[in-house]
Parts: C-alpha cells; structure tokens; sequence
C-alpha cells in the first residue's frame, strides 16, 4: 500500500510540474511545447480537469476550433457543471458557426441573453405571421428548444430554401438576433431560377409549375404536369397555415393517373412480361400538420380516390385479388420526430411513422385494409466546421394488412413516383411502370457517402458511393423474387439555384446490370 502511495503522491508532483511548465510556455506564446507539457500532465491525472481546459486555450490561441472543443468536451465529462468550460464552449461552437451546439453549452450558464429581434427589411411575408414562428423574443433567454422549434416552423412555411438566424454580440455580453433569408415568391426570383425550377423535367415530358407565398402568407402551390403517353400525369398541392398560425399547416392535393403498366423481373435483358394493365386513377386529399416542436411533429388527414383498370392481362403476376377497382376512402396519420439530437458532433436521427386506415368499395363488395410505414435516418457530419463529408443511413420497413388494390402496393426500385429507391434496380421499362420488385412487405436500406465537390453560393455539387439492400414479399411469384437484393454504386447531386438534380449509378450485385438514371427534384 505504500509503493502505491508514494507513486501517486510522485505523479501528482509531476503533474504538477507539467501543467506549471505547460502554462508559462503558453504565456510565452510557444504553443506546442505548452502543449506538449499539458497532454503530458493529463496523462498523469486523466480526472483533473485544468488539463483539457488549459490544452483548450491552447487550441483556441491558435485558432484550432474543432481541437478546442474537444478538450472542452472531455473537461466537461469530469465536470459537467463548470460554468466556465460551458460558457468556453458555447464561445467555440459559436465561432465555427454551430450554434445549436453553442446554445447546448452556453443554457447551462444562462446564455445567452437576446436583446433585440431583427428581420431582413425585404422579406415580403407578412411580420404577423413570421413573428409567430419566432418562439423567442427579446429580452429573454434564447434556449435550444426555443430555436430548434423557431427552425422547424420556419421550415414548415416552405419560401425559405436557405436561412440563417445569426447571434450579434453587444457590448454588454447579451446579443441581437438576426434573421436572413433567401425568399421564394411568385414563380421565383429570377426568370432564370424560375425557368430552372418549372423546366427541369422536359427532358423526361414533366413540367414543374409552382407558385409561392400567395398573398404575402406563405400560401404555396406545387404542380407536375407529365404528358407522356405511357404514364401520363396531372398532380396538384396547395398548402397554407392554418389561421396564420406558422405551427399548423393546411394542404389539399388532387392528383389524377393514366399509366401503363408491364410487370417484368428485370428492367434490362430478357425479362417476359408477367402480367399487365392499364391503370386510372383521382384522388384528392385533406392533411392538416402540427408542429408541436423542434423535436416531433404529427399530421392527420384523408384521402378520396378512384380507380379503374383496363386492358388487364393477368398472368402470373395479377390476381383478381389484387386487381380490385372501386372507391376508396383513407384515414391518413403520421408521426415524425428527432429522437437523437448531438449538435456538438452534427450528428442526428430522426424517425417517422405513418398509417393509413383505408375502405374501398369494389363492385358488390367492401372491404379494410391498413397500410403501415416506418423509417430511421442518421446523418453525421464528421467535419466540425465544414460540410464537406455527409453520411447518411436510412433504414425503411412496411406492410400491407388485408387485401388491397393494384396501385397500393410498394416497389422498390428507381422510378420517378416512388421514393423507396433501390438503386441497382429501375421501375420502368420501355416507357412502362413495372420492372423493379412490387409486393405488400419490405425493408430498405440506404447508406450514402457524399463529398462536396464544388460550390460558389449558386452551383453546389455532391457526389460519393452508395450501397442499398432490400427484400420485398408479394402475393403473387410474379411480382417480386421475396429474394434479398444488394446494390452499390454512386450518386451526385447538383444544385442549381434551388433546383436540385440527381444522378445515379446503380450496380446490382446479385444479377450484375447498371442502372443510370437522372431525376430533378
């Protein structure tokens, strides 16, 4: 026992003699040494917090953000209540611009301290209404919670494609808060930007109107008009808050289809066609969404639609137990939230669920069934103060419980009016939809690593691989192999004043085809 003592007491005067030596070479401004001296005395005493605080400066005096925050993170796990680490590393986050991070540090300490509230003075919208998706107001405590809700308000009014609301500090230690935004109205804010955003599917017979901020009160119209004689198109959403409350939003939609369809195993090669038909479907839906906060938001709703069929050839693939004209009326609800919030790594999950409660009335007869969906995503950027490296994970599952028509059932695969997309596979062949796998259960996966590769404020492009896996169960052999399907590959995004455009690479493991494909979203 005393061998044991006599080494701690002789490593505590190291350690001493390390952090004294450590602290007069960083007032002589010699930072590595300083440096050097202090790691050495953490080694020694890893649960003494001087250490990461001192080494913190350090990185600060050199302008080594990212580094600073480290060690303010690691003296914050001995001490969680140091008021000055906190309000250290509230400063951090700050300056690289990470200020949820920054809020996350500077609430334990009571900042910070909101003076005044500014808007940009060109904003059209209405004040009443943007002031009301402010949930903070000057002269009070700005909290996280205050502003991860203010963002998703702000989100939900769908005109601001870019914004920011930046913190000025005063001389008295408490800030203004600045909100500057870029602003969609009318048809857009160029000739150009609106060409770009109306235009970007003629290369596919689609056109994109869309109409923004009606009235001054963030009252939005989105459309697509595709003449394509083999899946023709006309959907239409309007949306608007709900008595000008930015929190509950409003949205009718009405969407009428002419497709053919051509069910086949494969988009490429020798693939027979198994079964095919003619679908028309209308439909018109109500939804009505609250966001309760920053962290979870639910929307409900219902939907009226039609469908018939025609020029049914069924197959292997169709059943009269799938191919079930008539009306039908859904009950539609969802729930989506952000379980996982860790601002100070820029790493967040975020999950949703919805169900729909559906009675169609087919010939003679009616009948229940329920359509069920959930999802998880993370998306982690691992450089602290750039967005040059994303990763995402998206996992996705649902069913279908009791017999429901054609137009209800999942496909998993590349295709324009779908977004459970596996990559190595494309929903369309020869004009037709029905090539990729069409079932009643699946699971999805997508996992994606993109690096920014250009951007000037206009243009921003995005690229790196990917690699997706899913499995889809059908009624029928027809419709889907009920196999596991691997697909890698690589994907950019490029983004052109607002209009985003997507091209994809997809390689299937299983069979080895390429699958290109390009989409404007």
């Amino acid at each position: 026992m005393l061998p044991f003592r006599l080494q701690a007491q002789c490593s505590a005067r190291q350690a001493d003699a390390d952090f004294a030596r450590g602290m007069a070479l960083a007032h002589q401004k010699q930072w590595q040494p300083a440096s050097s001296a202090l790691k050495a005395g953490e080694n020694l005493c890893p649960a003494q917090k001087r250490f990461p605080e001192e080494l913190a400066g350090v990185a600060f005096e050199q302008k080594r953000y990212p580094r600073a925050a480290h060690w303010l993170r690691r003296a914050l796990q001995i001490d969680p209540t140091d008021q000055y680490a906190n309000n250290f590393a509230g400063t951090v986050y700050y300056l690289m611009g990470n200020l949820p991070a920054a809020l996350l540090y500077w609430n334990r300490v009571h900042r910070p301290q909101i003076h005044d509230l500014n808007f940009d003075p060109d904003l059209r919208i209405r004040p009443l209404i943007l002031g009301r998706a402010f949930t903070f107001s000057p002269h009070s405590l700005l909290t996280r919670r205050q502003f991860e809700t203010t963002e998703a308000r702000l989100h939900g009014l769908g005109i601001f494609p870019a914004y920011r609301i930046a913190l000025s500090p005063r001389p008295d230690g408490s800030f203004d808060a600045d909100f500057h935004a870029v602003e969609q109205n009318g048809f857009g804010n160029s000739r150009l930007q609106s060409a770009l955003s109306i235009l970007s599917g003629v290369p596919y017979q689609t056109i994109y109107p869309s109409y923004f901020n009606i009235h001054r009160s963030a009252i939005n119209v989105t459309s697509l008009l595709r003449w394509d004689s083999q899946k023709r198109r006309a959907w239409v959403n309007v949306s608007g808050p709900l008595h000008d409350l930015p929190q509950r939003r409003w949205q009718i939609s009405f969407d009428a289809r002419n497709e053919n369809w051509a069910i086949r195993r494969s988009f490429t090669g020798y693939a027979p066609v198994l079964g095919s038909l003619n679908l028309q479907k209308q439909a018109a839906a109500f939804l009505v969404t609250d966001i309760v906060s920053g962290r979870w938001q639910w929307a409900t709703g219902a939907e009226l639609s039609h469908r018939t069929y025609r020029d049914v050839q069924r197959g292997s693939a169709l059943n009269t137990n799938i191919v079930l004209p008539g009306t039908e009326l859904k009950y539609l609800l969802s729930i989506s939230g952000k379980p996982i919030d860790l601002p100070q790594h820029r790493l967040a999950v975020t999950t949703s669920a919805h169900s729909q409660i559906a009675r169609l009335w087919s010939q003679s007869s009616s009948q229940v069934f329920e359509k069920l969906q959930g999802s998880a995503r993370l998306r982690w950027l691992p450089s602290q103060n750039s967005d040059r490296w994303e990763i995402t994970q998206q996992v996705r599952g649902g069913g279908l419980l009791g017999a429901s028509p054609f137009d209800e059932l999942f496909m998993l695969g590349v295709e324009r009016d779908n977004n459970l997309w596996l990559r190595g596979d494309i929903g369309v062949r020869g004009g037709r939809k029905g090539s990729a796998p069409l079932g009643t259960r699946y699971l999805l996966t997508n996992s994606d690593f993109y690096r920014r590769i250009y951007s000037n404020g206009l243009i921003r492009i995005q690229a790196g691989p990917l690699f997706d896996v899913g499995r889809m169960a059908a009624p029928t052999s027809g419709l889907a192999s009920n196999r596991w399907m691997f697909d890698t590959g690589l994907e950019a995004r490029i983004t052109v004043l607002g209009t985003r455009v997507l091209l994809t690479w997809g390689y299937d493991l299983r069979t080895g085809h390429n699958a290109w494909f390009g989409t404007a979203r």
